[in-house]
């Protein structure tokens, strides 16, 4: 720890401090953040897997009971929108109680439902937990490291990985199930209920090891709070000063202007690069790696057993590959630069899996895995890191919760149409899908903005200048 005291005066101070000492050894902070992302993927990957088994307990038609299974994504939009009020009421370490803990209770009455009613609800009390989840973890990754750093862009898009380990666990899970004589219209609900134990530890570890938000604690006014962080985190000896400010007091207020500035001439490109990168990469995700099973029991041989081991394969290999190759190269290619090879290989790969779907099981393996190591690799993490490392701290949660908000309807569109495409088209359907990742690489051509390396956090005073003015 520093032995002269340095003087705190406002929240730009605290994160000047921060950014100037940046945690060197966070990467169980950093793993413990991203537990949400690991539910969220699990119960995606395992709603996408039951879908049929719904369907059919149900009486109800594929593309209808993909609209319920959407809901999740729909709430989880209207949470990440609401996840900067939160924290701005409560605070980063109860915020992130408060996501998790309605996902787990969700989640653990999903695997009990009786009816689509039932399930209906709760798919909606796990999306508004997860949609809050997500922009906090996020938010808290990029104070750990401070946007200065490009060690930030490696440490945030590590979510991608860990979306990756999160659904080889479901098909794994599966597998485990499958071969311990429980019916097949059943294993969705099993592994469901483990998603909510899992859950449950997340929540404990992060009341453990991840505490409060040093910059939510200066912006409040609770200086002694902060210093207190940033001599128990970051070793800086620090002391509130005589002439203290703080960032907003009135949430709603708050909330309204910033989302306001995201929109304004300086921000809007970065809104708009982040936006387009993350709603394509949800929309080809949707339909190739949530329904893997589906596309692989088509393509082989085998039955449910290979399909889920085939998936399980395919995640393994190649997304989780992918999320740890996109993060360590990040610092080196940038992030728009790496999401724009990502969509341009991912669009051949779908045309010619779209003209080759059956000439060889392992022509498709080989195709299918190279759509989601590039995707993994490239766009599938990157548009929410973008998101946030693009904004600073006062309107990073607004930002994040902004873009993970549009990604949820690229992610609805892939969980809803796709099922009918396949439907209809069987493999000519993945022509129709080669048009996403095509748009998304055209973007990326033509905003030329990269957040990574570049301090933001800089720019925290100036809007929360225009923070003031709106309330």
């Amino acid at each position: 720890m520093r032995t002269h005291s340095i003087t705190i005066n406002s929240p730009q101070d605290v994160i000047n401090i921060i950014s100037q000492n940046p945690l060197a050894r966070s990467g169980l902070l950093v793993m413990i953040s991203l537990g949400g992302v690991l539910i969220d993927a699990y119960q995606a990957a395992m709603i996408g897997f039951g879908n049929k088994y719904i369907a059919e307990e149900f009486g109800l038609s594929p593309g209808l009971t993909a609209t319920v299974n959407a809901s999740v994504i729909v709430a989880a939009l209207f949470g990440g929108l609401l996840s900067n009020r939160v924290i701005n009421m409560f605070g980063q370490r109860f915020a992130f109680v408060i996501g998790l803990g309605m996902c787990s209770l969700g989640s653990l009455a999903v695997s009990f439902t009786p009816d689509i009613w039932w399930l209906l609800i709760c798919r909606i009390v796990m999306g508004f937990g997860l949609g809050i989840d997500f922009p906090l973890a996020a938010s808290a990754i990029a104070e750990l490291r401070g946007t200065a750093s490009k060690k930030s862009g490696t440490s945030v898009n590590l979510w991608q990985m860990m979306w990756y380990i999160s659904t080889s666990l479901v098909y794994l899970v599966l597998i485990s199930l499958h071969f311990s004589n429980i019916v097949d219209e059943e294993l969705w609900r099993y592994g469901i209920f483990i998603g909510a134990a899992i859950a449950l530890a997340v929540i404990l570890l992060r009341l453990l090891f991840i505490g409060e938000s040093a910059v939510w604690a200066a912006r409040v006014g609770k200086y002694d709070l902060a210093c207190k962080i940033l001599a128990s985190r970051y070793g800086v000896n620090a002391k509130p000063g005589q002439n203290l400010t703080t960032g907003f007091a009135e949430p709603k207020k708050s909330v309204k202007g910033a989302y306001r500035i995201l929109f304004t001439k300086k921000y809007l490109p970065r809104t708009v690069i982040g936006s387009v990168v993350s709603v394509m990469q949800a929309w080809q995700y949707g339909a190739v790696g949530l329904y893997l099973p589906l596309t692989l029991a088509t393509i082989l041989q085998g039955g449910l057993s290979n399909a889920l081991a085939g998936s399980a394969v395919v995640n393994a290999l190649c997304g989780i590959s992918g999320g740890a190759i996109g993060s360590l190269i990040i610092t080196r290619f940038g992030a728009r630069r790496l999401s724009m090879i990502g969509f341009s290989v991912v669009t051949v790969a779908l045309i010619a899996l779209a003209f080759w779907p059956q000439v060889s099981p392992w022509l498709s393996l080989s195709l299918l895995g190279a759509i989601i190591f590039f995707h993994s690799a490239g766009p599938g993490g990157l548009g929410m890191t973008i998101a946030t490392l693009s904004y600073p701290p006062s309107i990073r949660l607004a930002g994040i919760g902004f873009v993970r908000g549009v990604m949820r309807l690229g992610g609805i569109a892939g969980l809803i149409f796709w099922p009918m495409l396949w439907g209809k088209f069987n493999t000519d359907a993945f022509f129709l899908l080669a048009i996403i990742p095509f748009i998304g690489s055209v973007v990326c051509k033509l905003i030329k903005w990269e957040p990574v390396g570049c301090n933001v956090d800089a720019e925290d005073e100036e809007v929360l200048k225009q923070l003031r003015q709106h309330q």
